[in-house]
């Protein structure tokens, strides 16, 4: 066990807290590649005093965002926790499509809460969290999980603690499942429209263009020296909370959230304990990856922009404890990004999911007669009609191994495996091991597909995506800082499923329940 460990390296002092930042969209070699512009108050603080570990995978496809927050929260993959896609079709009730974290909504003339909603439900997430592993430790401990998006947030906290997203006002908002009103410093940060301060109107860039290491452009103000440009007036736009969305400005908003969140847990009476945990999802900068690419100056300036708000966050949180010792900071990503479909030389193909769908359910009604035997695609799977199969007195595996042979014929479809292979055969090493450690038989569709490097779905204004076994969106950071650990850097082949009960022992807490990773050892006391 890794506190075994710790105690006979001298392990002066238990931490207290935990802080889990996660940044969505972030490749490994992004920290890397834009070093040179950094601080050395953000990035390189953690890249040079904490335990690093460069190569870190995630050990599951597809590598969508949900399903990447639940494995790193749970220290377990997909076929465990049941995340395995954002929407499903449910076999249980008619094929019924399913929205996940969505459920009914109250009827209107129930009085709404302020800032509550009614519209989620944890139930969906079948593991615990290392949240959820904490508050039932002890009666004292706390956790608070910040997202910009309710589900990225949700995924995060698991069933417990305290859980807030921004709503479609710009205020801090979360759910009757996770409690029945906001805590006063929530309510006051809203009273105020804090979030509104950031929205600057236009977006213009930290450097001459000259600095950046990305060439290309859109939306971004550069100031060119060289020539006589008239000074631009900012306005805030009627629409800022859209801004929050694709710009800088969401990030500041949600680490300027934190800092109250941390000093709550720090410093606020009703917050003492031993044992706390803040967790925090940054979204945006997933949200500008997709939006403008890994290789535009718009990517680039943001995480300019991101380190400095996080050395900003750094400072702010270890002023704030008694110890740097009590104090944990990790930081890893939920996964990585593809590289731009549209480049300097020219524009990749991508693929049609919607016409795939169309021309497969051609081939099954030319084979068995007419009807609707595709129910949909959704994250790398496509469902069929179960009910149809069965009214046509055929069998499932039958049709899937058709439906299978055909979809790996389509343009851009690199293979494809029926959901009869993933149950009944072991595969040890490649795509389609890391498919069945996201297969989960209850949600996840009859075939599972994946497409070559570098192509991804059409889906409109996305210049880049995520969902692939293939490195650029499996390989992310991973780092742990402070805690009295001692700076290292370790290029054995980990896991992010390992961050969870990493923490757990570091923080003196049973494991979440279906952790099946072991702790990092690396981890050694300065």
């Amino acid at each position: 066990m890794l506190l075994a460990f710790l105690a006979v390296a001298g392990y002066a002092q238990q931490p207290k807290m935990a802080v889990n930042i996660i940044i969505g969209g972030l490749r490994a070699d992004d920290l890397q590649r834009y070093d040179k512009n950094f601080s050395t108050d953000g990035f390189r603080r953690l890249l040079g005093g904490g335990a690093v570990f460069t190569e870190c995978y995630l050990d599951y496809t597809p590598t969508t965002t949900c399903a990447s927050l639940a494995s790193i929260a749970t220290g377990t993959t997909p076929s465990s926790h049941g995340i395995s896609a954002d929407g499903w079709y449910d076999r249980t009730s008619n094929n019924t499509p399913v929205a996940l974290c969505h459920k009914k909504p109250e009827s209107a003339t129930a009085k709404p809460t302020v800032g509550i909603s009614t519209a989620y439900t944890t139930a969906h997430l079948t593991a615990q969290t290392l949240t959820d592993a904490l508050i039932a430790s002890t009666d004292s401990a706390h956790a608070i999980t910040i997202a910009h998006e309710p589900l990225s947030a949700m995924m995060l906290a698991g069933h417990s603690g305290e859980c807030y997203w921004l709503d479609e006002k710009g205020g801090w908002a979360s759910a009757d499942c996770y409690t029945t009103s906001l805590p006063s410093w929530v309510a006051l940060h809203n009273s105020l429209t804090y979030n509104k301060v950031f929205v600057l109107g236009a977006w213009f860039g930290k450097f001459t263009q000259s600095q950046y290491v990305n060439s290309r452009r859109s939306d971004i103000k550069l100031y060119d020296f060289s020539s006589k440009q008239k000074t631009v007036t900012n306005a805030v736009p009627v629409d800022w909370v859209k801004e929050l969305q694709t710009t800088p400005a969401g990030n500041a908003a949600i680490l300027e959230f934190a800092k109250k969140a941390a000093n709550a847990l720090l410093t606020d009476k009703e917050y003492q304990g031993e044992k706390k945990v803040l967790n925090i999802c940054l979204d945006i900068p997933r949200n500008i990856a997709q939006r403008y690419g890994t290789e535009s100056i718009e990517y680039e300036d943001m995480l300019y922009r991101l380190d400095a708000s996080i050395g900003e966050f750094l400072t702010h949180i270890f002023a704030q404890s008694k110890s740097h010792d009590e104090l944990i900071v990790t930081l890893c990503a939920d996964h990585g990004t593809s590289p731009s479909y549209k480049d300097e030389k020219g524009e990749k193909e991508r693929f049609n999911a919607r016409q795939a769908e169309v021309i497969l359910n051609a081939f099954l009604s030319a084979r068995h007669g007419q009807g609707k035997w595709v129910l949909g695609y959704a994250d790398g799977s496509i469902y069929l009609n179960h009910d149809l199969i069965y009214e046509r007195k055929l069998t499932v595996a039958a049709i899937q191994a058709e439906a299978t042979t055909f979809v790996q014929q389509f343009r851009g479809v690199a293979n494809a495996v029926s959901a009869t292979d993933l149950q009944r055969t072991t595969f040890t090493k490649g795509a389609q091991h890391l498919m069945q450690n996201s297969f989960y038989p209850r949600r996840s569709g009859d075939i599972v597909l994946w497409l070559t490097p570098q192509r991804i779905e059409e889906q409109s204004g996305k210049m880049a995506d995520s969902g692939s076994p293939y490195n650029y969106d499996r390989h992310v950071p991973l780092i742990i800082y402070g805690g009295g650990i001692a700076a290292h850097h370790s290029a054995r082949r980990v896991c992010v499923t390992s961050l969870a009960p990493t923490l757990a022992s570091l923080l003196g807490i049973s494991r979440p329940d279906c952790a099946d990773t072991e702790p990092l050892t690396e981890i050694k006391h300065k």
